[in-house]
């Protein structure tokens, strides 16, 4: 009988010696980026016979090895939030390299705000506002995380989400407003973000990267909070509104993108005095055409196609020759126009609109055949025959 039992457990050692040989040979191969050879040497492992001590261990390079699977076209979102799970569940079980998990969950997190972005592109609002509400529990102190589910809740006319995570914001004082640490790589002049100043540093050491820099993101609480206080109209809750606005003016005086938004924030609430005044202040005070163009791309970004058309607008005021601004004012009268709330009538009108500014467009980039496509397909929508003809000859 003892050497029964003297057999069973030199058995079960030398499994666990086995194990132990085999995982190390998984990690190798992740080092070494070959998913393939980690992919063979994990399944030559039967999971049923893992030991408790080198679980945790297991499931963590279980996740890792869906995760570099999921390049290929089939991965599903499903799959990426699966592979989290599990990660979650191998620190649970004891793994502890928290450096490690953090990658990875981090690679995944990004695997589905890549997806959330790409049915953004293709239409799917619902989809995408799914994938970063996923993310915002994955996170919930990330805060560019909460203001892009915030944003697209908005978007997606899920006002309810839309208002508590831009309270949320508001309340914290975050203005989306981001310093990040750049250089360039010396060999290719591509710039990269590093995590601090220090790996920046290190890196510029090594002689691989130069100019480090310190670059700050534009604010986007104009946006936040004409959002906001629009929610709180619609809800007529219009002393939410108020208080919210003049909070935010008095907190925020410098605040670009609030300044920018002021006479529309003043128009909400029917002041039209302050109004007036706040536009002539507003082109007072910001002369920079670039200030009130990267507001109108923020807004595009966010499809608030009536603020990307008056920052535009605002920015082509003071430079009219920059074909960029031409071009994104059109795209977003076209956009307008497509909206399901919109009129024919009004259609028509923004399409018109839209033409206006792709003939600069074309004026000042003759080149820019993407604009003559568009235009040419404005010109035959609105009947304008002669023009699409004349413009067909020049193509």
């Amino acid at each position: 009988m003892k050497k029964i039992i003297i057999a069973v457990a030199l058995a079960v050692s030398t499994i666990g010696l086995a194990q132990k040989r085999e995982l190390r040979k998984v990690e190798k191969a992740i080092e070494n980026q070959d998913i393939k050879e980690a992919t063979e040497e994990f399944n030559g492992i039967n999971e049923s016979e893992v030991e408790d001590k080198y679980m945790a261990e297991y499931k963590f390079y279980k996740a890792v090895i869906l995760l570099g699977k999921a390049d290929a076209p089939t991965a599903k979102k499903t799959q990426l939030r699966d592979i989290i799970t599990m990660l979650d569940d191998s620190e649970k079980s004891g793994y502890d390299e928290k450096d490690n998990l953090a990658y990875y969950r981090k690679s995944a997190a990004d695997a589905i705000f890549k997806e959330a972005q790409t049915d953004l592109e293709a239409g799917n609002q619902k989809a995408a506002l799914e994938s970063v509400l996923y993310l915002l529990e994955v996170y919930p102190e990330n805060d560019k995380m909460r203001e892009n589910a915030a944003n697209l809740a908005y978007g997606n006319q899920d006002f309810k989400s839309a208002q508590e995570n831009y309270e949320k914001l508001i309340a914290k004082g975050y203005t989306g407003s981001e310093e990040s640490i750049i250089a360039t790589e010396v060999k290719t002049g591509i710039v990269s973000v590093f995590p601090n100043q220090q790996s920046a540093k290190m890196a510029v050491l090594s002689g691989a990267y130069k100019d480090v820099k310190t670059e700050s993101t534009a604010s986007q609480l104009g946006s936040m909070v004409t959002n906001l206080a629009w929610i709180y109209k619609k809800n007529d809750e219009m002393d939410k509104a108020n208080s919210l606005i003049m909070d935010s003016l008095k907190k925020y005086p410098e605040d670009i993108s609030l300044k920018a938004s002021t006479p529309d924030l003043y128009l909400m609430l029917g002041m039209k005095d302050k109004y007036e005044v706040a536009v002539k202040e507003l082109n007072t005070e910001i002369t920079d055409p670039q200030v009130f163009e990267n507001l109108g791309v923020a807004a595009s970004e966010k499809e608030n196609w009536d603020q990307a058309i008056t920052y535009y607008t605002k920015s082509l005021e003071i430079k009219s020759d920059n074909y960029v601004g031409q071009n994104n004012i059109a795209v977003a009268y076209i956009n307008k126009g497509n909206l399901e709330e919109t009129t024919v009538e009004d259609q028509a009108k923004f399409y018109t609109a839209a033409t206006t500014h792709l003939e600069k467009v074309i004026e000042l980039k003759p080149e820019l055949d993407s604009a003559k496509q568009t235009l040419l397909g404005l010109y035959k929508f609105l009947d304008m025959s002669d023009k699409a003809t004349a413009l067909e000859a020049k193509m």
